[in-house]
């Protein structure tokens, strides 16, 4: 065991030390090879049972923390539930965010920046909440949620008659209510209020603390909405860095967007309302946004020094009880989530969160996503299938850039 935090610190480093030992074989998974490598080294150099039986978990799931932050809707109580169940001790998860946040740091930019920051922190305190009190999230979550539908009253009760106000809160998921600060609710309120007989509004904010662009979207649902804001984005060069969509009763939704801006910022508002007219049109025409997809490439090259690991697709139906969550791993190209999210809309298949990571050279894109035809997960493996396919046939081949050595 550990009599003074001098121990932990040490223990630390040499977890920082060995966390990516087993990468000498790019066959093997090199978390848990490096846990198997690290153990008698680690008996070597004295450390006791207990000592040692941390150390392998922390390098065997070295990665877990950035992996589920980035890859993961940490709005869900499921994933910090998740989370809580597989690291288990406090100690563990403290020391376990140390080595995640140095190993991020030293892979470079790609790898830790301002997003993954507070997605890796934003986690980390969930998580960290549900160990130290010993209760489900959803306890915790009932009373922050009655503080900030009273809170909402207050701040809207001189504009909106009380009754229409429970009304819209009680429309709302729980999910939203529990994750979406007080002023923001407010703000989104006021949006639908203002919709009218409108496709959508929406409402352009800039984030205090970085050059992020906020896109709350407030619309009628209709099929493949998310795929044709994508695709209105990319025409008009506005990259999205991650997403989120709610429910605003059986007939709305809800979609908040992370967008970096236009180069340009000197005619930023003028690429908005272009946007904005794209996006008209989009939804009122299925093939506006065809000429978008000519954009995209067919093929690109990648230089890494090594041979480029093929497009694959990912299915997770365990983790969320809601979604089925399809993980793509590709290179970057412009026109990416466009590419992606028209191919799941054309296979019926509505996004309702996508998020976006890398890994190292990699881009790994993740879209939570129900069936178009029945509103539910996706389940027959017949479908899911298909759903790979259809996702791979509409990206890039990769091929390996070739090096010209030219003589002097």
């Amino acid at each position: 065991m550990y009599s003074n935090r001098l121990e932990i610190k040490i223990l630390c480093f040499f977890c920082a030390l060995l966390h990516d030992i087993g990468k000498s074989d790019p066959a093997k998974e090199h978390s848990k090879t490096g846990a198997k490598i690290a153990k008698p080294i680690l008996k070597r150099f004295g450390f006791d049972s207990t000592q040692i039986k941390d150390a392998v978990f922390l390098i065997e799931n070295h990665l877990i923390l950035v992996k589920t932050a980035t890859r993961r809707d940490i709005c869900d109580e499921e994933t910090a539930v998740y989370m809580t169940n597989k690291i288990g001790k406090i100690r563990l998860l403290r020391m376990l965010y140390l080595l995640t946040v140095a190993d991020s740091k030293a892979t470079g930019p790609k790898s830790w920046n301002d997003w993954t920051q507070n997605l890796l922190k934003d986690l980390f305190l969930k998580t960290m909440g549900i160990l130290k009190k010993g209760e489900l999230a959803s306890k915790k979550t009932r009373r922050l949620i009655h503080k900030k539908k009273n809170d909402v009253l207050k701040l809207l009760k001189e504009k909106w008659h009380e009754n229409e106000i429970n009304k819209q809160l009680e429309s709302m998921s729980q999910r939203y209510l529990a994750y979406v600060p007080v002023q923001s609710i407010v703000d989104h309120i006021n949006l639908y209020r203002n919709l009218g007989t409108r496709d959508f509004i929406w409402q352009i904010s800039k984030e205090s603390d970085s050059d992020i662009r906020t896109v709350s979207l407030c619309g009628k649902d209709k099929p493949g909405l998310y795929s044709k804001i994508s695709g209105v984005f990319f025409l008009n060069g506005l990259d999205i860095v991650a997403s989120q969509a709610y429910s605003l009763g059986e007939e709305h939704v809800l979609d908040i967007f992370k967008v970096n801006p236009p180069k340009d910022t000197i005619f930023e508002e003028e690429k908005w309302e272009k946007a904005e007219n794209d996006l008209i049109h989009a939804i009122s025409n299925d093939d506006f946004l065809n000429n978008a997809l000519d954009k995209i490439p067919r093929m690109i090259r990648v230089s890494s020094g090594k041979i480029p690991e093929p497009n694959t697709i990912r299915i997770d139906n365990e983790t969320s009880s809601f979604f089925t969550i399809i993980e793509v791993f590709t290179y970057d190209f412009p026109g990416l989530l466009f590419s992606i999210t028209n191919a799941l809309y054309r296979n019926h298949t509505n996004v309702k969160v996508a998020m976006v990571a890398t890994k190292v050279d990699q881009v790994v894109d993740v879209f939570y996503v129900r069936s178009l035809e029945n509103d539910a997960k996706i389940e027959t493996e017949q479908k899911l299938a298909q759903i790979k396919n259809v996702i791979l046939r509409s990206l890039p081949q990769i091929t390996a850039k070739e090096v010209n050595n030219e003589k002097n």
